[in-house]
């Protein structure tokens, strides 16, 4: 990712060091320290700040440079922040992708394992079908009938004996001597 040290000071909203910063990356040509510096009257001893010699701040040269400079100034500055907001749209870009690859993979994960959930209560469905089914055929056929018939016969004969009285029979043996 792109970053310089005036685009750090530019997003931090630092805008006096990051033109001082641009100002000093200024191509030799374009540099007016010496300009300004011999323009510059020192000796003013009734009013404070600065104040320019007229004579070589209006010089038609350095009006050129100024404005070359002031042009060279907008268009570095512009640059510096363009690369610097391309470069955090890619990096944001990246993580935008990052993140839709990552809900990509987890839903994938999750329509597998809805997947195999439904094939298994497909599955066990069924099989509990099949053995309804075999459950309904049995306690439907003519063998199961005449079982339930012959159980009501044996629970009719079985409450018949349980009503009858005690009666004792004796029985003898006699053996072969």
């Amino acid at each position: 990712m792109f970053t310089s040290r005036a685009a750090e000071f530019y997003w931090a909203g630092k805008l006096e060091p990051f033109e001082g910063w641009v100002d000093r990356a200024a191509p030799k040509p374009l540099k007016l320290d010496a300009a300004l510096e011999s323009a510059t009257v020192r000796k003013s001893d009734s009013r404070e700040g600065l104040a320019w010699r007229a004579d070589i701040i209006g010089n038609p040269a350095v009006q050129t440079v100024v404005n070359e400079f002031s042009f060279w100034k907008a268009c570095m500055e512009l640059e510096i922040v363009a690369k610097e907001s391309s470069a955090r749209v890619e990096q944001e870009l990246q993580r935008v992708k990052q993140a839709v690859m990552s809900f990509r993979e987890t839903t994938k994960n999750d329509l597998a394992s809805l997947k195999a959930s439904s094939d298994r209560v497909q599955t066990e469905t069924l099989k509990m079908s099949k053995q309804y089914k075999e459950a309904v055929d049995i306690l439907t056929s003519p063998q199961f009938m005449q079982a339930i018939e012959n159980a009501e016969r044996l629970a009719t004969a079985l409450s018949a004996i349980q009503n009858l009285n005690q009666t004792k029979i004796n029985f003898a043996v006699f053996g072969n001597e």
